[in-house]
């Protein structure tokens, strides 16, 4: 039995899918975010995920509820927060948009591997929604001979019932022939768009990473945005009127006056050169520069 007081349960398994949040997953989530952020950690989220699951089990036991408790924990974190596409992941649906950096932007940053995909519908849903078969129907009359002549001499010659439904049903061959190859290279051209190269290009992503390189990077990261975030701190306790915007204009414009404007685009590194200067800011954020 599943309870050894009781004698009449039983263990009861349950399959769920992968990539997929359900009620019970998308709670946890929800409080580890809550909990980091009492913490006062900085939080990395490797996102790939599909969605939420939407079944009637799963509105019963309020997953749209703990879906919000996620967009909550991230708008309520005071810490940096990194959102990572890792290789092969994808990020879907209703996944997207509550891990999106505009809940929070100024804590939330989001990045995607060279070899992730992301966007709100998947290809085969995109192609279902802004290519339907009316419209391939009318790129094989476009493209291709064959069927062009056979559509166009079915339309315009004299012919008998039987003739007529003969040319009818070699127009449908060749159309079910060529289905397969058209669907697969509109679905192969809907995916172009869930590229990195893509999401960087609308941006809805600070930059593309690889992974060997990754872990390297987001050490840099985050120890930078920390030492950031605390000079952010002393200069707000100065001046409470200071945005996240203007803390960060002030920042480089003080590094940019330090080391000159040959040396600016040291400012958009995140190794040591800007590093040490934003350790030396936090010691003392007011030094005259």
């Amino acid at each position: 039995p599943a309870d050894p007081a009781n004698l009449d349960t039983e263990t009861k398994i349950t399959q769920q899918a992968g990539q997929v949040w359900f009620p019970n997953s998308a709670y946890k989530t929800a409080q580890a975010i809550k909990d980091f952020n009492r913490e006062e950690l900085p939080l990395i989220i490797f996102a790939n995920w599909r969605g939420f699951s939407g079944g009637m089990r799963d509105m019963y036991g309020e997953i749209l509820k703990y879906g919000a408790y996620i967009v909550d924990g991230l708008v309520e974190y005071k810490q940096p927060v990194f959102v990572y596409i890792p290789p092969f992941g994808e990020l879907r649906g209703g996944a997207w948009v509550v891990v999106d950096p505009k809940i929070n932007p100024d804590v939330m940053e989001m990045y995607a591997d060279k070899d992730s995909r992301g966007g709100v519908l998947e290809p085969e849903g995109t192609v279902t929604v802004q290519f339907k078969q009316r419209d391939i129907v009318q790129t094989m009359k476009r493209i291709d001979p064959l069927y062009n002549e056979l559509f166009t001499k079915n339309g315009k010659e004299e012919m008998t019932h039987e003739e007529r439904k003969k040319r009818v049903a070699e127009l449908r061959n060749r159309e079910a022939y060529l289905m397969p190859a058209y669907h697969m290279i509109s679905t192969t051209f809907a995916e172009l768009h869930d590229t990195p190269q893509r999401m960087a290009a609308k941006g809805v992503i600070r930059e593309i990473l690889d992974w060997r390189t990754a872990r390297e990077f987001f050490y840099w990261k985050v120890k930078r945005r920390i030492l950031e975030f605390d000079v952010e701190k002393k200069l707000k306790a100065a001046n409470k009127k200071l945005n996240h915007g203007q803390m960060l204009s002030m920042l480089r414009r003080w590094f940019i006056e330090s080391k000159g404007p040959v040396q600016n685009y040291l400012w958009m590194m995140i190794g040591l050169w800007s590093l040490g200067w934003v350790t030396q800011r936090n010691s003392n954020p007011f030094q005259i520069i």
